[in-house]
């Protein structure tokens, strides 16, 4: 036998075992199975604020006639009308008293 310095072999051997763990983890890893947490039924927070004021409900208005030439789609019919009425208004946004506070123009 030739003398072997333990310290040296333990390096090599901490080296491969380095080499053998794989590089990337197992896809067990990467998926939790979560479907008994999604059957658990979620209790609301008894500290959460409760609504305020009237609750809201849908009013059914006047059914649409539909034009034979209307564009397919609401995208479509915004870019129709952007293009024949440049810099009209398009959006507006209403803060909690009702006036308008932003307005989203058209544009060519």
């Amino acid at each position: 036998g030739v003398p072997v310095n333990s310290r040296v072999s333990s390096k090599i051997q901490q080296l491969l075992n380095t080499l053998k763990r794989p590089k990337r983890p197992p896809l067990k890893e990467f998926f939790v199975d979560d479907f008994e947490e999604l059957l658990e039924v979620q209790q609301p927070d008894p500290n959460q604020p409760k609504p305020e004021g009237n609750q809201m409900n849908v009013l059914k208005g006047e059914p649409l006639c539909v034009v034979a030439n209307w564009p397919p789609s609401l995208l479509a019919a915004l870019q129709r009308w952007g293009t024949t009425q440049p810099k009209a208004p398009c959006l507006t946004a209403l803060d909690t008293t009702g006036k308008a506070i932003y307005t989203l123009t058209y544009g060519r």
